[in-house]
């Protein structure tokens, strides 16, 4: 099990008309900031509140990654896409979970009948620590070992989940040398699961044989238990 950073961020966002909150507009804008010297991937999700003590929808998770020393923003508008929530008025919390440790700011802005900030507060968000499962995606080499699968012209490349939690959607590579790099979208994978795609051996590659090198997770989208191994060489006879 790995221990991860969990923020759970406070949002409102719309227009009130005072049965639930006094009456105006309201905004949340969470800004993200990755204060580590290496780059970092997290997810995030929202889960809409709805008033009389009833659950709102939870959205998935979304993937996200941010440089060393990068920020972003999440806004009103990048929280209902991610709930695909259409209301005039919600009410939730943005769910941020992350390998590390990160600074999360909330900015809440509040307006009046004549829509002009009338009061404004900034709130440093704590983290929890929780003990939960990553994935971990692999190239799976057949039962001798080999990276080398051949069916009608394509290359057979097995991308398995090896970790304790499901994985997104993701990218996977193979890079055939002077014969340029193939890339194929790869399914969400539970964990446990695996995967074959079919990659196109780019014609003049036996030169006798055909070198390459498999990537996945080559967009470094999925936030993994291990990173370190990712990637696999193999060789095909001509």
């Amino acid at each position: 099990m790995d221990v991860i950073f969990e923020y759970a961020v406070k949002v409102i966002c719309g227009r009130a008309d005072g049965e639930i909150l006094a009456p105006g507009r309201y905004w949340t804008a969470i800004n993200v900031h990755n204060p580590a010297t290496t780059g970092v991937k997290f997810r995030k999700k929202v889960a809409i509140a709805f008033p009389g003590e009833k659950p709102g929808p939870v959205s998935e998770f979304f993937d996200a990654k941010l440089g060393p020393d990068e920020a972003f923003e999440i806004d009103c508008k990048d929280i209902r896409a991610h709930a695909h929530y259409d209301e005039e008025f919600l009410k939730g919390f943005v769910v941020i979970q992350s390998p590390s440790e990160l600074d999360v700011v909330a900015v809440y802005t509040a307006a009046g009948a004549r829509d002009t900030v009338e009061t404004m507060d900034i709130e440093r968000v704590p983290a929890r620590r929780i003990r939960t499962g990553l994935p971990d995606l692999v190239p799976e080499p057949d039962e001798t070992g080999s990276f080398c699968r051949r069916k009608d012209g394509n290359l057979i490349v097995t991308v398995r989940n090896q970790g304790t939690f499901g994985a997104g959607p993701s990218v996977t590579s193979v890079d055939f040398g002077g014969f340029g790099v193939v890339s194929l979208a790869t399914p969400a994978l539970a964990a446990g699961a695996s995967v074959d795609l079919a990659f196109p051996i780019p014609l003049g590659c036996f030169d006798p044989d055909c070198d390459f090198r498999i990537t996945v997770d080559a967009t470094s989208i999925v936030v993994e238990s291990n990173e370190g191994n990712n990637t696999a060489f193999g060789t095909c006879l001509g």
